[in-house]
């Protein structure tokens, strides 16, 4: 990582000092509610292609979600006979930071396994919410694979997936990207990112940590209204749930079922404008404007919509003279027998 993203990481079991010792309660009582819950067989199916004996680093922030699922994967993985780890990052940003880093510490002390504790420093400024997620995915992948583990598990719950699919809805995304995050991925440094609870409430993990009794640490910036995430989830959200109760979670279900119908978009695509032209024009006119779109668009993904249309249509009509259409970063030719790609030089 350049010098602005760099990461300082030091992994240790922390001693929990006789004033912190009532912070948590019994480790074994709170075990036994948590593996009681009904997330915990959520959880369960998430991981049950990863080997017996594997190590599991779980991404803890302090903040409600995470150690939500730092209790339920330790309640979990004491029976299936896995290894666990927490790793946090402190980006630096914020004064609260430094305590909520300690919190991981302390949660993973009484959970007696050991914790990354990770220092980035993304450059402020315009654009600095975007760098630190970088950072933080690069830092968390880094120590997870330093501690051996096969799966970094993240605790991204229905709510933060319906906030991802109305924002790239409102940015006019395709079917895949609107079905929001994907539950699994391989990251760069080949550990499996897993997100287990993308089909779980946010009111169902606060819940079992109440039941629990298990402290967590609130991040202020989650309210912050100059943030768009946290306007939905302060004026959208809660005007959806009186709509239909549980609509994060349905809509969650229903994202999952997008990006399987996204994949096959794309598959589908790739068969009908396969290598670089150029392609019968008649050939294409015989497909759907989604289908095609979805076809211009994997030469170069950042192509807007508008540019889609146009050319699209041209394909489609029946004028037989040669227009030339931008499409991204590339034109296409259409004249009146075919498509060719004009790559960028």
């Amino acid at each position: 990582m350049n010098a602005r993203g760099c990461v300082r990481c030091s992994t240790n079991i922390a001693s929990v000092t006789p004033a912190q010792q009532t912070e948590f309660p019994p480790l074994a009582e709170a075990l036994l509610k948590a593996s009681r819950h009904k997330c915990a067989a959520v959880l369960t199916k998430a991981l049950k292609e990863i080997p017996r004996g594997a190590t599991i680093c779980v991404a803890a922030s302090g903040g409600a979600d995470s150690t939500a699922l730092a209790l339920l994967t330790k309640a979990v993985l004491r029976r299936g006979q896995w290894n666990m780890c927490l790793a946090t990052v402190n980006h630096n940003l914020r004064h609260e930071a430094q305590g909520e880093a300690e919190f991981a510490q302390r949660l993973a002390a009484w959970m007696d396994v050991p914790c990354s504790v990770l220092q980035v420093h993304p450059a402020a400024g315009a654009g600095v919410a975007d760098r630190a997620r970088k950072h933080r995915y690069e830092a968390l992948s880094q120590a997870a694979q330093k501690a051996g583990a096969v799966a970094l598990l993240t605790a991204h719950h229905a709510q933060d997936q319906l906030e991802t699919m109305l924002l790239r809805l409102a940015r006019g995304a395709g079917p895949k990207a609107i079905g929001g995050m994907r539950a699994r991925r391989k990251l760069k440094t080949g550990v499996v990112l897993l997100r287990p609870l993308l089909e779980v409430s946010r009111d169902e993990l606060r819940a079992l940590l109440t039941h629990a009794q298990i402290p967590w640490r609130e991040d202020p910036t989650n309210a912050d209204q100059t943030k768009p995430r946290a306007r939905i989830r302060a004026h959208i959200l809660p005007v959806l749930e009186t709509i239909h109760k549980g609509a994060s979670v349905r809509a969650s279900r229903a994202g999952r079922r997008l990006r399987e119908s996204g994949r096959l978009l794309e598959k589908t695509a790739q068969a009908v404008m396969t290598g670089a032209g150029p392609w019968p024009r008649e050939h294409l006119r015989a497909h759907g404007p989604a289908l095609l779109a979805t076809a211009l668009k994997r030469f170069d993904i950042e192509a807007n919509e508008r540019e889609l249309e146009a050319a699209v249509a041209a394909i489609r009509d029946q004028v037989s003279k040669p227009r030339v259409f931008q499409v991204g970063k590339n034109s296409f030719s259409v004249s009146a027998h075919s498509v060719r790609l004009n790559a960028s030089k």
